[in-house]
């Protein structure tokens, strides 16, 4: 389907109050002409009346909190994308106050990760929330039926340690009625996931956490009354952002870096998937760059473009980094937020920036048409597993690391020597082009400060625009925009050996391990698919030692 752009600055006032109010009608044909998409996006505007809905609903989500309080000491929130990136952003921000059960997301089917979980539980104090918006999320539902009879072994009635968070009429509601479950708690049906942070998805764990929910909606009403279109646009909180967006991907800067203040830093997982997942299909997309190590206006490329966000009372942490970039004409948008709660309102702000980001550009930014292309491949290769007990995966092993690899076809390499494909992984990047290196390891903030050096040497010797993230947790935030938006991106995938036999997922035939290998091989072979350059790395069991290897092999590729 061809885009219908619009350039913000060439509508007129008129143009983009109409465009504006169109959206806070709910009316779908701001986002697309076709009346079958429209029927879909009409099911998906609920989050604009989600500050107000949610008035209503504190008394219940604090009760449920009050209970948990007295009956658990850890919560487990298991889910994926939208289900569990804000909860996991309120818990690193924010966690729980005094007196609160303690908080852990679990977005992973990290065979370790899992492992050390189950040493640390006191399993008759503890409550798995399953997130599913579906009811249908194969990393949610696994955890849900491995721990059920985790709990079921050591003797304990599981269905009073287990609340499903999900869409009224899904598999999962009817499963967790007919179990017994100690809650069910309806996911709001006219929401998408990516979207959902004002409402229980966010209001949920907050409450869980001993949060202070009156005022963290009235943060969010505060935005949303500063968005409204009746406001003059230049005096539009949200309007103005989706502009400054809209406007420098116009001009071919295509690469949003978002900077923050440290205390605010995982608040960028969030906004991560809203941007790439609404805007990222149709081989056009906003890239967001999230986590890189702050560096001179030298290392950027001229696709770039920057938000900061902070925390007034700090504004001095990166005032150097400002005045460097804006010395070197960069375009810099900091926001500075009085307290942590005011993260609520930049929730709203976002959303709508994004909503009308997708108008602007021609997209519909609440579906993820392209993400379907790995949960198939991966489905195969479970049923394939399944079938032979083996997957269908032949690795090239590097003689000089030890490091079993694999290369799409676009790599054209000859022949296969580590060293030599990623010096012309490298060699053919274009300078507007970004990397992705995708992860399928413990998500530990020691290994992601690994790859933050690995993307630091990337960008200090190429100028160009790096991304990461742990799998499968990117499959459902990044995995849209890698296989749906611009060509101009290129990948890395690591995974490891580890399987461990004893986390044997009730009723599929296949562990952890299994899954998290098919998944980042279904991608790798999707990322193939879809002609983007891609290296599948696979590390042995002493993956910490291999990836010292690697960097060192990197540094030779990238010295040209």
């Amino acid at each position: 389907m061809k885009t219908r752009l619009k350039r913000p600055s060439s509508l007129s006032e008129e143009e983009k109050q109409a465009l504006l109010a169109k959206i806070w009608e709910r009316d779908p044909s701001a986002f697309s002409s076709d009346p079958e998409e429209q029927k879909k996006i009409a099911q998906r505007l609920g989050w604009l009346e989600a500050p107000e809905r949610m008035k209503a609903r504190i008394p219940e989500l604090r009760s449920l909190a009050e209970e948990a309080k007295e009956r658990f000491e850890e919560i487990v929130w298991c889910g994926m994308g939208g289900s569990s990136l804000f909860p996991y952003t309120l818990s690193q921000i924010f966690g729980p106050q005094p007196g609160y059960p303690r908080f852990t997301v679990l977005d992973t089917n990290d065979p370790e990760t899992i492992a050390e979980l189950e040493e640390t539980l006191i399993w008759d104090k503890t409550l798995f929330v399953i997130a599913s918006k579906s009811g249908t999320t194969v990393e949610t539902l696994a955890h849900y039926h491995y721990f059920w009879e985790q709990f079921e072994k050591r003797g304990l009635s599981p269905a009073e340690h287990f609340l499903a968070l999900t869409d009224p009429g899904s598999p999962l509601e009817a499963e967790a009625q007919e179990r017994g479950f100690w809650a069910v708690v309806s996911h709001p049906p006219d929401v998408g996931g990516r979207y959902a942070a004002l409402t229980e998805v966010g209001l949920l764990p907050a409450a869980f956490m001993g949060l202070d929910l009156e005022k963290a909606l009235s943060k969010a009403q505060e935005m949303k009354e500063a968005s409204a279109p009746e406001l003059p646009w230049e005096y539009n909180l949200s309007a103005w952002l989706s502009e400054f967006m809209t406007e420098h991907f116009v001009h071919g800067k295509d690469k949003l870096t978002l900077l923050a203040d440290p205390l605010l830093r995982p608040f960028g997982l969030w906004l991560e998937q809203l941007i790439a997942e609404s805007l990222g299909k149709q081989f056009i997309g906003i890239i967001p760059v999230v986590g890189e190590s702050p560096g001179s206006p030298t290392v950027y490329g001229p696709d770039r473009y920057f938000v900061y966000l902070g925390l007034r009372g700090r504004e001095n942490l990166y005032r150097r980094l400002f005045s460097d970039l804006r010395e070197a004409d960069f375009a810099l948008k900091t926001y500075f937020l009085e307290d942590r709660y005011e993260i609520f309102a930049e929730c709203f702000r976002w959303e709508l920036a994004v909503a009308l980001c997708g108008a602007f550009m021609g997209v519909n930014p609440f579906d993820e048409p392209d993400v379907v292309r790995s949960k198939q491949k991966t489905r195969s290769l479970l049923e394939e597993f399944q079938k032979k007990g083996e997957f269908p995966v032949e690795f090239y092993l590097d003689e000089d690391t030890g490091v079993a690899f694999l290369y799409a076809e676009t790599a054209k390499i000859e022949y296969p020597r580590l060293s030599a494909l990623l010096k012309k992984f490298f060699q053919e990047m274009p300078p507007w082009g970004y990397v992705g290196l995708l992860a399928y390891l413990p998500p530990e903030p020691e290994l992601e400060e690994v790859f933050r050096d690995w993307r630091t040497l990337i960008r200090g010797r190429r100028q160009c625009s790096t991304v990461f993230g742990f799998g499968p947790r990117y499959l459902h935030s990044t995995g849209q925009l890698f296989k749906g938006g611009t060509l101009s991106g290129r990948f890395i995938i690591f995974t490891r050996r580890g399987r461990r036999p004893e986390q044997m997922i009730p009723g599929e035939g296949w562990t952890f391990w299994d899954l998290q290998f098919a998944q980042a091989y279904g991608d790798f072979r999707a990322l193939e698919e879809a002609k983007r350059p891609v290296i599948h790395l696979h590390l042995s069991e002493n993956y910490r030692e291999d990836l010292k290897k690697l960097y060192n092999l990197l540094e030779e590729a990238l010295r040209l």
